[in-house]
């Protein structure tokens, strides 16, 4: 803007402003600070300053800003109020079928002189000279329309305000000099730009019901359910935004895939600017390590190799016995360690032969036939991991728990809130790890998140076992917000558990019974045969029109994986492979495994898939059921667009 166009822009903001008597010249000063921007609106209480109440909101593309003219920092109760004041003159604000999250204004205090904020202040606080970088600086939260769509449905429910629009404010005339735009104009060209950009949405608006679960008060351990789609990881970004803006210590986001926490913190990021540095983000097994190591706790973790290696000697003491149990193979005897005796923290055979096994009951194992995948199996592989001095993850997580139980979590490495998502595929003893962080007992601030339908590792437990007490503090998200409905009317029809539990042996809500929202979308299936595929892939890619860093292609092994990275490379495509993916902006197309892919969506998926078999006996049906649970999640994470080439002859 030039001089003569800023001029003008001032004395037009000064005019808006002496409409209103009850203002003083400082506090004038002050409110002209977002009149001076594009795209922002001010409304202004009628009565003059209140005590416990805002003078004016302004709403702009960072975000609604609560004002408040003080000489010093309100005591917390008075600032609470402020707050709650705040929150209920944009609560409720419907905008189409979403409304305004009111915990995502801020409450700003105009000073004479401001005072340094620390991240957990409830408040920001800015003088005249300090205001407009604050206001302008940060993620866009708001699109110029919604802002005024708020700030015309605040008013239309309550009249006692003024509203001055930016909209209205004198244009600013472009001016140049020898062919070249000004500094200043380039500046506000860029603003301009900045505010066209895309943003999402669910930042700042979401459905009543979502919202309603975003501000719920839990007295401890809680859990949210329910399909696909439905926006749970959402709602728990916002609760633990929520719980940031009104509450001291550190967070903790967490997860079996060690990927997922690192994309949903730039999410988090985006929603609690001010407290991003007092969340952490960060997978399960790595935060466990790292205790580990602050405690001085010794571990020597197995890699890869070497956990194949003790598992291929267990099976070669092992297999003439195992062999004799029918339906079952190598790949299903680990699992039965990893997840069932390990992953339950099972360390006599007594025990074992207790349990029940959900999820794996399709094998049905008596006392002898226990004994003998204990003796032939389970031991022998332990010894081998003690030959060596090795521990697994799930060692880890054992002495993770060991030593919390010992000296729990105090002062500052405590966390007041945490959060788990894709609890569905934790094993029972990280359900007991999490427990502990958050403090253990009924009062501890857990929040689970997650679907039994969309579990992709077998065998199952309730949430009981692990010692969380919901006592009805459970919540089902009912309605699909991210498929478009031709993609949600191909996955309903994958046989993916037609009824699951909701997490803690209660009936569950599944994908089938679920209403979208979205219309339209391209759903394309084909049968292709084996020696076509690479070819055929890179051709659906190429017509599908979408762009490369919204697309993925998703697969059941790490083998193909890295196979079909080559093989779109090989075609001139980029291509990231999903365990390297951390949640920034990026122009590849993203290849993974399903596992890999839980948590996330994108624009298009290109899946490849084995046809599911179907079988008669419990063993078969397990298998079978295992493998339509990942089909579903992978189809379930497109958006608009979905490509499914199932491998055959």
């Amino acid at each position: 803007m030039s001089d003569i166009g800023r001029e003008r822009r001032r004395r037009w903001a000064e005019e808006q402003l002496a409409g209103l008597p009850h203002l003083s010249a400082p506090q004038r000063r002050f409110l002209s600070v977002p009149l001076m921007e594009s795209g922002w609106q001010l409304l202004v209480h009628r009565s003059g300053v209140l005590r416990g109440r805002p003078v004016a909101f302004a709403v702009g593309r960072t975000g609604v800003y609560a004002l408040v003219f003080t000489d010093d920092i309100p005591e917390i109760e008075q600032l609470r109020r402020i707050r709650r004041y705040a929150e209920e003159t944009f609560g409720g604000l419907l905008l189409g079928r979403r409304q305004y999250v009111p915990h995502m204004l801020e409450v700003m205090l105009l000073m004479g002189k401001a005072v340094r904020t620390q991240a957990h202040d409830p408040y920001l606080a800015v003088d005249e000279t300090t205001m407009r970088s604050t206001l302008l600086n940060g993620e866009q939260k708001l699109t110029p329309q919604r802002a005024r769509d708020c700030v015309a449905a605040v008013l239309a429910r309550d009249q006692q305000y003024s509203w001055i629009s930016t909209a209205n404010a004198p244009r600013a005339e472009i001016t140049s000099a020898d062919g070249l735009f000004g500094v200043e104009e380039l500046r506000e060209d860029e603003r301009t730009r900045v505010l066209r950009r895309p943003f999402e949405e669910w930042m700042t608006f979401l459905d009543p019901d979502q919202l309603g679960y975003v501000s719920v008060n839990f007295n401890g351990p809680a859990r949210f359910s329910g399909p696909a789609g439905t926006g749970k990881t959402v709602v728990a970004l916002h609760r633990m935004a929520r719980f940031a803006k009104n509450n001291p210590g550190k967070l903790l986001f967490t997860s079996f895939v060690k990927t997922l926490p690192a994309h949903h913190q730039s999410g988090f990021a985006r929603i609690a600017e001010r407290h991003a540095d007092r969340a952490e983000f960060i997978g399960l097994h790595a935060w466990a390590m790292r205790f580990l190591n602050r405690r001085r706790v010794k571990f020597d973790l197995a890699e890869d190799g070497q956990v194949v290696t003790a598992f291929a000697r267990a099976w070669s003491a092992g297999r003439h016995e195992l062999s004799r149990i029918p339906d079952t193979d190598r790949n299903y005897w680990e699992d039965e360690v990893k997840r069932v005796i390990k992953g339950r923290g099972i360390d006599s055979f007594d025990d074992y032969e207790k349990i029940s096994r959900p999820g794996r009951d399709g094998v049905r194992l008596s006392g002898p036939r226990k004994k003998l995948v204990w003796d032939n199996f389970y031991l022998p592989y332990q010894a081998r991991l003690a030959e060596k001095n090795l521990d697994d993850f799930n060692d880890i997580v054992r002495k993770a728990i060991a030593e919390l139980r010992i000296r729990p979590l105090v002062g500052a490495e405590k966390f007041g809130m945490v959060v788990v998502d894709e609890v569905q595929d934790f094993t029972l003893q990280e359900l007991r790890l999490v427990l502990e962080i958050a403090g253990g007992g009924s009062e501890a601030q857990l929040l689970l998140v997650g679907d039994g339908q969309q579990q992709v590792y077998s065998g199952g437990w309730k949430l009981s076992d692990a010692g969380i007490p919901l006592a009805g503090r459970g919540r089902v998200l009912r309605t699909n917000f991210r498929n478009r409905a031709a993609i949600l009317r191909y996955a309903k029809r994958i046989e993916a558990a037609d009824t699951v539990d909701d997490l803690d042996g209660g009936t569950g809500f599944v994908l089938r019974d679920s209403d979208g929202v979205l219309d339209g979308g391209t759903v394309i299936e084909k049968s292709i045969p084996r020696a076509d595929l690479d070819t055929e892939l890179v051709r659906a890619i190429t017509e599908s029109g979408m762009t490369a860093s919204n697309c993925a292609v998703l697969v059941n092994t790490n083998h193909e994986a890295a196979h079909y990275q080559q093989v779109l490379e090989s075609a001139g495509l980029s291509a990231l492979l999903l365990e390297h993916y951390n949640g920034t902006q990026h122009s590849a197309i993203e290849v993974g495994t399903v596992y890999r892919a839980k948590g996330l969506d994108f624009a298009a998926v290109f899946r490849i898939a084995e046809p599911i078999p179907r079988g008669n006996n419990p063993a078969d049906r397990d298998r079978a059921e295992l493998l339509a649970r990942q089909h579903l999640v992978a189809v379930t994470r497109a958006r608009d667009y979905l490509w499914v080439g199932l491998v055959g002859d």
